[in-house]
């Protein structure tokens, strides 16, 4: 082994110095240069709150969030980072995956349908208790379910559930060439989580199979936006048809008392997953879908749409009492209800249908309005369903928003409610007990 020479090592170690001195001011840097930033503006100092809370997992969580949305480096420099890493390698961050065919997938439901039903441990009581043999996390949700079944039957009011697919289970050749036609590779907890339901006496609709017969008669019709975590409006029609003669079949569906009409709309839509991307300039890469709708009018009122007294979220039909209630999550209310202005606008040359929802500098408008799965489901029944709409919220937050709402309870005789089927995946954490609302007048 040679030696280095003597002349060259004050070299060497200047370079180390040096290098170690770059190491230590790029980490130091960004800390003390937001310090600084915001004694400049008068505000707290961030990185102090880490000493005004108890040190417990969730205080130390929202700790870490507060410094990442505080963080000036991060604001400044990570959407350019972004967008050259998704320009030169296809990176879409961390809630998107890029596609074939430039399609886009929200990595949540992609996660959800390849690795399968997980554990969900319960904790135990103690440290020193031995915790509960885990079950699956479909399990944990079907629990959930049977006990607000069972809370509804009290009432005398039945219960029919809506797992919604998530797009890459129905367009999974979309997201790699090895898939094939749709996801009939992978064995979806969403088959067990229904099968379960049914043993057990609780109603159900299994859309994955609607779906999977719809792509076998029509291979070529998509049933998922591209660029978007939802259906499309023919996906749409699809599953209220669907819940429309499950109804049926059952004996529930409500006697029809009105004839709506239809009229068709064209919106230019940007998907929902370019927003979750944050990555500057997305609208300028990816031009709008154009999206073909069907409004569902209603001959007295029009659209289907909530007035502005209605609590937000919340749709009751004025005028004929609804014997049924949906409660459900943005795939109940993309094309029905207001949307951030954002993500779309009336087709060029194509009149708006329906002015922005109350004040024209609200940050959300109808994209169309009153053309989603909660209208063409009215449509189907020639009856009118009232809704409790929460996007993300379905498996406890619309629930919860019942529970203090007893008006839109009375007179329902079934209760259908609608969830994606990655909501599975969040288990017993995510499906709390919610009571229902004291009946009025007990």
């Amino acid at each position: 082994m040679r030696a280095t020479p003597p002349n060259t090592r004050p070299l060497q170690r200047r370079a180390q110095l040096v290098l170690t001195a770059m190491f230590l001011g790029l980490i130091a840097g960004v800390p003390i240069s937001q310090t600084a930033l915001e004694l400049v503006r008068g505000q707290r100092i961030q990185f102090t709150s880490v000493f005004r809370d108890a040190p417990t997992s969730a205080n130390l969580r929202r700790y870490e969030a507060a410094l990442k949305e505080k963080s000036w480096a991060q604001q400044t420099f990570r959407p350019v980072i972004q967008r050259l890493m998704f320009q030169a390698f296809g990176d879409a961050g961390a809630k998107a995956i890029k596609g074939r065919d430039g399609w886009l997938f929200y990595r949540p439901d992609v996660r959800f349908l390849i690795e399968g039903s997980r554990p969900d441990t319960e904790d135990a009581a103690s440290r020193w208790v031995q915790p509960a043999a885990p079950v699956a996390q479909w399990e944990s949700v079907a629990r959930a379910i049977r006990r607000f079944h069972d809370q509804l039957e009290q009432r005398g009011i039945r219960l029919l559930i809506v797992p919604v697919p998530g797009k890459p289970s129905v367009h999974a050749e979309q997201l790699t060439a090895r898939a094939g036609a749709g996801a009939a590779g992978y064995a979806s907890s969403t088959r067990d989580l229904i099968a379960e339901l049914e043993r057990h006496g609780v109603a159900t609709v299994d859309l994955l199979s609607v779906f999977e017969r719809a792509r076998s008669n029509a291979p070529a019709e998509k049933l998922y936006l591209a660029h978007d975590t939802h259906w499309t409006p023919h996906g749409a029609r699809l599953a209220a048809e669907a819940v429309a003669a499950r109804l049926r079949n059952l004996g529930w569906a409500p006697p029809a008392t009105t004839t709506f009409t239809l009229r068709k709309v064209a919106i230019d839509r940007w998907g929902d997953i370019l927003e979750m991307m944050q990555i500057p300039g997305l609208h300028d890469m990816f031009a709008p879908q154009r999206i073909d709708c069907e409004q569902v009018l209603d001959p007295v009122l029009g659209p289907l749409v909530p007035g502005p007294s209605e609590r937000p979220g919340t749709y009751r039909h004025p005028i004929h009492q609804s014997p049924l209630l949906l409660l459900g999550d943005s795939f109940s209310r993309i094309y029905q209800l207001p949307e951030p202005r954002s993500l779309g606008m009336a087709a060029a040359g194509t009149k708006s249908p329906e002015p922005e929802s109350g004040d024209r500098r609200s940050s959300k408008r109808l994209l169309p309005g009153s053309a989603g799965f909660v209208s063409h489901l009215a449509h189907a029944l020639r009856a009118p369903v009232d809704t409790i709409v929460s996007d993300g919220g379905a498996s406890t937050d619309v629930r919860r928003k019942l529970s203090i709402n007893p008006e839109i309870l009375e007179g329902k005789r079934v209760v259908i409610w609608q969830f994606v089927e990655r909501d599975i995946a969040l288990g017993r954490a995510g499906w709390a007990d919610v009571p229902l609302p004291v009946e009025l007048g007990k």
